[in-house]
């Protein structure tokens, strides 16, 4: 059943056509849905979304048919076809998941590039097939290393009643898409029944028209979750137009050489503090070892095993076109000797200390995979220690991708430090001649209630707080595009679903319009969803959004305390009287719901302020005579006396 709420005012826009293909009269089925007999089944789906959605629209159900019969006067033909062909109706010069419209006086065709992508590994369907996989990718490789894998890009994240993957292009699910969306229907909210907003017409007409379009972006992945059970998420991702034109695959690398080298290559290990790390322990913060992973020495023994993986990597995946060789995650640490070779630049600040050992180590590691590959990229993440440009280094080798990875709703909001990012990546462009560019974002604002640390508290992670930034999201878009290939966004995510929908999807379907619009009318995109989506409270709604983002923008510290930070206690107060005041005017409508969820989600940021305050038992503090000294003898009398009266009889009050 399709989630939905009707809007019938809307209606009068998109369906009183003057000319154009009628698809519906009267509640009556004016067209049939023509789709070819070997279509791919994202294909299949688009054409029973777009039955399904008019259903809901008019109350006709048009047939879908993989030849016209004759039975209605006008077709609608989704996905390439002999009808297409015989139209003339091509994709030619349109890039992967882009799409046309085109709608004559009889015929409405909706078509988009469409594509596969193949599982890595081919035959991973759960974890119990790793151990399995691990061992014949062993065996086929001669050599000891873990399989091509990497959590973010899951082969399992496929859906059986749709029947494809949330990787693989739909350039014509996004045509119908977006077609829908020219009848009025928005699909705002997911995992509510009344998130969906679709008019009511009796009749629907296509516009006459031919668009082609394109995504200004050809990486659009929000990762929140995607599993089986997760059908709403997957659904609203492919419903604002998410996805990736091929398989990116943006990913530390070195891990799956040194995973199970323990012992057997220490050449593949660093030394830190005299001591070998062979695989058991990982860097930690500055130079010093934590227990918990890896810590590889990036130096060309290393850098040749990754050549040699390189080799196995695209002769068992040759449809893939880059290949990672950056260090384990979290990477902060460096070799003893290469410490001394002086290589470690602290000079270069927090984000630049590493960045010449490791630029250098990536430069090497891809000028050897070039050699047998010249058609392959190479990827390395400007990341953690290495972010900055490397000094030493004018140019990367011609096959180096880049992943940058930033935070925009945090690292971005103080004015000079949006600069400086964008200066750093201004860098990068001059010194990366391949122009593969790609962006690593977080999103990681709200976390589940497992992660709430020390009552609500945890920098840039605050459950209940709107974070919403929507003037810096197409600033940075608008700088980014004709630059960047796109980006990965880690979302905040619950288990097996996203994380608070009523607070981040507005966010998300901003960012997402960006990626094929950075000129989007912010305003009127605004605008528009208050008024649809919140009907008779849209102007307090609005002024909700408002402030969300005056409040998230604020150029003060992330770390909220009893006396700074960005969110102050009167901001609590005018949030919930801002969603009040919207309720109130929505009255016992769909609208109301909405708001409800948006409040429900914010009622932990009413603990913000209560779990500042101290806890526990009251105690007093007594006066003493005489100065203390500080000797590390407590049994002297200053210590022991407990004359005196109290002073603190509530610390509370501190």
């Amino acid at each position: 059943m399709l989630r939905r709420s009707f809007f019938p005012i809307l209606c009068l826009l998109a369906c009183t056509v003057a000319q154009g293909v009628e698809l519906v009269r009267d509640g009556k089925p004016q067209s049939q849905i023509v789709v070819a007999e070997d279509a791919l089944p994202q294909v299949r789906f688009a054409a029973r979304e777009l039955q399904e959605h008019l259903r809901a629209m008019s109350g006709a159900t048009l047939p879908i048919v993989t030849k016209a019969d004759g039975s209605t006067p006008n077709l609608i033909y989704v996905g390439e076809s002999e009808g297409t062909r015989a139209l003339g109706v091509e994709t030619t010069g349109l890039p992967m998941e882009g799409y046309r419209v085109v709608a004559t006086e009889k015929a409405l065709v909706l078509l988009g590039r469409d594509g596969t992508t193949l599982p890595v590994p081919r035959d991973y369907r759960s974890r119990d097939d790793l151990p399995r996989l691990t061992l014949e990718w062993q065996k086929k490789t001669g050599k000891k290393w873990d399989i091509p894998r990497s959590g973010l890009y899951n082969p399992r994240r496929v859906n059986e009643e749709m029947g494809f993957s949330v990787y693989d292009p739909t350039g014509t699910l996004f045509a119908v898409y977006d077609f829908l969306e020219s009848l009025g229907v928005r699909w705002y909210l997911p995992y509510y029944d009344f998130g969906t907003v679709i008019p009511t017409a009796a009749t629907v007409k296509a516009a006459e028209q031919d668009r082609s379009v394109k995504p200004a972006f050809g990486l659009r992945f929000m990762l929140w979750s995607f599993p089986e059970s997760d059908k709403e998420g997957f659904l609203w991702f492919k419903r604002q137009k998410l996805g990736m034109e091929e398989m990116i695959w943006l990913a530390h690398g070195t891990s799956n050489i040194t995973r199970f080298m323990a012992g057997s290559h220490p050449e593949y290990f660093a030394v830190v503090g005299g001591r070998l790390l062979d695989g058991h322990e990982a860097p930690g913060g500055g130079h010093r070892p934590q227990k918990g992973g890896q810590l590889p020495r990036l130096a060309p023994p290393l850098a040749e095993a990754l050549s040699e993986y390189a080799d196995d990597f695209f002769a068992e995946y040759p449809e893939m076109t880059i290949f990672p060789v950056g260090p384990s995650d979290a990477f902060t640490s460096m070799d003893d000797r290469d410490v001394a070779a002086g290589w470690l630049r602290e000079e270069r600040g927090r984000d630049g200390r590493m960045s010449d050992y490791v630029w250098k180590f990536v430069n090497d590691a891809a000028e050897r995979i070039g050699r047998k590959h010249p058609d392959k990229l190479v990827l390395g993440l400007a990341y953690s220690f290495y972010r900055l440009p490397p000094g030493d280094i004018e140019k990367m080798h011609d096959n180096v991708a880049l992943a940058y990875c930033q935070h925009r709703g945090r690292d971005m909001i103080f004015p000079e430090d949006r600069e400086a990012f964008f200066r750093d990546r201004e860098q990068w462009w001059k010194k990366l001649p391949s122009g593969q560019f790609y962006i690593w974002e977080y999103y990681r604002f709200q976390l589940g209630k497992k992660n709430r640390v020390k009552g609500e508290r945890q920098e840039g992670q605050l459950l209940g707080v709107p974070a919403f930034f929507p003037t810096i999201l197409q600033e940075d878009m608008k700088a980014l595009r004709g630059r960047s290939k796109g980006e990965f966004v880690e979302c905040s995510h619950a288990p097996g679903r996203m994380l608070n929908p009523g607070l981040n999807h507005l966010n998300y379907a901003i960012q997402a319009r960006l990626y094929w619009d950075p000129d989007l009318d912010l305003e009127a995109y605004i605008g528009e969803y208050c008024r649809t989506f919140f009907g008779p409270a849209a102007e307090e709604m609005r002024e909700f959004y408002r402030f969300a983002e005056e409040v998230w923008m604020r150029p003060v510290s992330r770390q909220i305390t009893l006396t700074g930070g960005f969110v102050r206690p009167g901001d609590v107060e005018h949030y919930f009287a801002l969603l009040e005041k919207a309720r109130e005017k929505a009255g016992d409508t769909v609208y109301a719901k909405r708001i409800e969820v948006i409040r429900e989600e914010c009622e932990p940021m009413k603990q913000i302020f209560p779990a500042l305050q101290r806890q526990g038992p009251d105690f007093a503090a007594s006066r003493a005579a005489g100065r203390p000294q500080v000797d590390g003898d407590l049994s002297k009398p200053f210590w022991s006396a407990a004359g005196g009266a109290p002073c603190l009889p509530d610390a509370r009050s501190l």
